[in-house]
């Protein structure tokens, strides 16, 4: 009897529970999968969507909304009144914020994001060269079946490549929060029938600051995060090595014509690094930055079997990549952007725990950096 007591118990809670449940039929829900936003006139904000809509009877249906308000959930208010189906956040992936936007800080249009349950805090950022509603609805030589899909699966794929730092929502939360780091988001571009990456954007705080080339996320990442399957171009002078060329007429031929450059690709690049700042006022960091990679390519035969010409490759490329990383820093200090974290760093020093971000502002101008690179071939590639 007491059995029966409880299994009838359990069968009436099971039934309140379910009643308690929303019913959402799919055909009748706009999955979103890719929001915009740009700023517009009347200190509005022009907000894009792309919506994914199931067809039992069509293979794929994508659909863009725009629509202006002064908030993120005024836009939203208004394009459900665009469509016949129920807007449903839990599928967004990507969200982009026009440049001109983003200058001005986009701060509480990312916080909207983290509010909202539904949403992931996977869900990836990126600036827009021009316009964010420019990217969602350009017209590409292969038009995907979903645009924010699509978006998601090239930033995906970039960073699964480690050739973007992490852009999710959580990670530009994490870095505008705390005191002395900025985020940096990746910036796409559309032209010539494609949508791609075409540079970083720098953050001061939560507003887009500078734009750098796509070479230069490789010093940023490097003294972020480790590499474990990098890549990299790099360029040393040729004339160090020229009597351990092989093809010397060819060599002798091109002298004229091009400049004196050994260029070499390493791949499968493993690194680690370490920042440590010195207990004074005055910032000063040693940066050490450990590298171990493989010879790919170079533009010129060497005879690699000598082990005096590998010592020789490893030293310049050793002296190439601090020369970068100093050039990047020297540029981060100058925009007052700090997306590596020294400021974080310089705060846990004993007697610097109240460093606020207006004090390393100042600071941050007046650092100095050692750096020192260990590079190491550990094996050659394929050389052409």
């Amino acid at each position: 009897m007491k059995k029966f007591c409880l299994l009838l118990l359990i069968l009436i809670v099971s039934c309140f529970m379910v009643s308690c449940v929303e019913t959402r039929y799919l055909e009748k829900l706009g999955l979103i999968t890719a929001v915009g936003y740009d700023k517009s006139e009347n200190e509005e904000i022009k907000g894009s969507l792309v919506l994914y809509q199931f067809n039992p009877t069509q293979q794929d249906v994508e659909k863009i909304l725009t629509t202006k308000a002064k908030t993120s959930k005024g836009i939203r208010l208004s394009q459900n009144l665009e469509t016949d189906h129920k807007l449903a956040s839990g599928q967004l992936r990507v969200a982009i914020y026009g440049s001109e936007l983003a200058s001005e800080g986009i701060a509480h249009l990312v916080d909207t994001l983290e509010r909202d349950a539904s949403i992931g805090n996977m869900v990836y950022l990126a600036i827009s060269h021009s316009t964010a509603e420019e990217i969602l609805t350009y017209e590409m030589k292969e038009r995907p079946s979903n645009m924010g899909t699509y978006l998601y699966n090239l930033l995906r794929q970039n960073l699964e490549s480690e050739l973007l730092v992490p852009p999710t929502l959580q990670e530009f939360i994490t870095d505008y929060g705390s005191v002395g780091k900025d985020p940096v988001l990746p910036i796409l571009t559309a032209s010539e029938g494609k949508v791609g990456v075409g540079g970083i954007a720098l953050f001061h705080g939560d507003k887009f600051a500078k734009e750098i080339d796509n070479e230069k996320i490789f010093y940023i990442r490097s003294l972020i995060e480790e590499y474990k399957l990098g890549s990299l171009e790099v360029e040393i002078p040729l004339d160090k090595f020229d009597s351990f060329l092989l093809n010397t007429n060819h060599y002798q031929e091109e002298m004229e014509e091009k400049k004196q450059k050994l260029y070499i690709t390493l791949d499968s690049i493993k690194s680690n690094h370490k920042i440590k700042a010195k207990k004074q006022k005055k910032p000063e960091f040693t940066i050490t930055l450990n590298i171990e990679a493989r010879l790919l390519e170079m533009s010129e035969e060497l005879k690699l079997s000598d082990p005096k010409i590998l010592n020789l490759l490893e030293k310049e490329i050793s002296i190439f990549l601090e020369k970068n990383l100093k050039e990047t820093i020297d540029l981060l200090q100058r925009e007052g952007t700090d997306p590596i974290g020294f400021g974080m760093e310089y705060k846990t020093i004993r007697g610097h725990q109240d460093l606020t971000n207006e004090k390393w502002q100042t600071l941050y101008k007046e650092a100095s950096f050692k750096i020192n690179v260990k590079n190491k071939i550990i094996r050659t590639g394929v050389i052409d």
